[in-house]
């Protein structure tokens, strides 16, 4: 290369930064864009690496009802600080941080109860769908995020793992909804990330699960990671397999991961009476299931929903993945640059990788 094209060359790299923007559903483009500039409550980080997510893959496939675009997509990241706004603490620069995507506001009737995954004004900030996201060289992270959550990584934590923090609080979230399960298995729906998360809190708390899905290799994964049975649904019936369990009853809960119909209706043949159905996976709205009544009403079925998080969960969150709790490295299926993205999201989106880290 001529010496004076590569002096052009850095300049340009210099002024601008490359990023993934998504036009429209399926136009996924690598642009140069302008690197981002602290506003005044905020602050502006380099990616060190950011993680693809099942809901990316949606937005990227038929988009999503709070995505405006065009914009940088991707909300699952660590970053090391390099620039503040004027009323963001100076010292902050070079910090190793992960946060979440977005913030409740703390006012709203939702705050004010403590459902705070419910706040009115959740969707007005969410990195990666309002507001430039991660999958970018770099980030601008608006402060009514920073703020409230701000998660210094110390030495020895593995960015990699950090960076499930948002994606393992809603995790959290949706266990302390279903509350503690009398009896002992569990059978999860999907295993997928999200499931082998399920998985792997649930073998904390020392009860059996069972991991159903359609992908060996995914259900090979659950068994590393300790599931006491996997059924493969593409052989086997797994209403079928779940007479086995407590005597025929049936499973004591059942938590539908995949966000699939035919999961929410499965999720209903595969509880013993008196369990619980948490259904965590969400369906597109207006989506109907229909449900045997006289399973709820007669033999009490009961039947809890989860949507994101919650300050306290993802607290809790963090301190799992700071205390080494679980083995999230295993749910990484590869690591990809930025360049290529939508290889990774389309990957996932064939059901052949769980997750992928993307270095910018």
């Amino acid at each position: 290369m001529h010496p004076l094209i590569r002096i052009l060359s850095k300049i340009y790299r210099a002024i601008y930064l490359k990023a993934a923007v998504l036009h429209a559903p399926g136009d996924l483009r690598i642009e140069d864009i302008e690197p981002p500039k602290p506003r005044r409550d905020s602050i502006v980080a380099r990616v060190v690496l950011a993680l693809t997510c099942g809901t990316d893959v949606k937005l990227y496939r038929r988009g999503h009802p709070f995505a405006r675009l065009p914009n940088v997509i991707g909300h699952e990241f660590v970053g090391v600080v390099e620039d503040v706004g004027e009323e963001a603490p100076k010292d902050l620069r070079g910090r190793v941080f992960v946060t979440m995507n977005t913030s409740p506001c703390g006012e709203c009737f939702y705050c004010r109860i403590g459902r705070e995954n419910l706040c009115e004004k959740l969707g007005e900030t969410i990195i990666g769908f309002t507001v430039p996201g991660a999958y970018a060289e770099m980030i601008e992270v608006p402060g009514k995020i920073w703020r409230r959550y701000f998660y210094q990584l110390p030495p020895g934590l593995d960015p990699l793992e950090a960076a499930f923090l948002e994606p393992l609080s809603t995790v959290v979230h949706g266990q302390r909804i279903l509350g503690d399960i009398e009896g002992g298995w569990v059978a999860i729906i999907g295993s997928g990330p999200i499931g082998l998360m399920h998985l792997q809190l649930l073998k904390l708390k020392n009860l059996r699960v069972a991991m159903i899905d359609r992908h060996w290799e995914k259900l090979e994964v659950a068994e590393r990671l300790g599931a006491d049975m996997v059924i493969d649904s593409s052989r086997e019936r797994p209403e079928d397999l779940s007479r086995t369990i407590n005597s025929g009853r049936g499973f004591d809960a059942v938590i539908e991961a995949a966000g699939k119909q035919e999961a929410w209706e499965l999720a209903l043949k595969l509880v013993r009476s008196g369990g619980k159905i948490l259904f965590f996976g969400g369906l597109p709205r207006g989506a109907m299931v229909p449900m045997d009544s006289y399973r709820i009403h007669y033999e009490e079925v009961e039947i809890k929903g989860a949507f994101h998080t919650t300050p306290r969960d993802v607290n809790t969150a963090y301190k799992l993945i700071e205390g080494r709790r679980l083995r999230l490295r295993e749910l990484i299926s590869g690591t990809m640059p930025l360049e290529r993205v939508a290889d990774a999201l389309n990957s996932m989106g064939r059901g052949s990788g769980l997750k992928y880290a993307i270095k910018p």
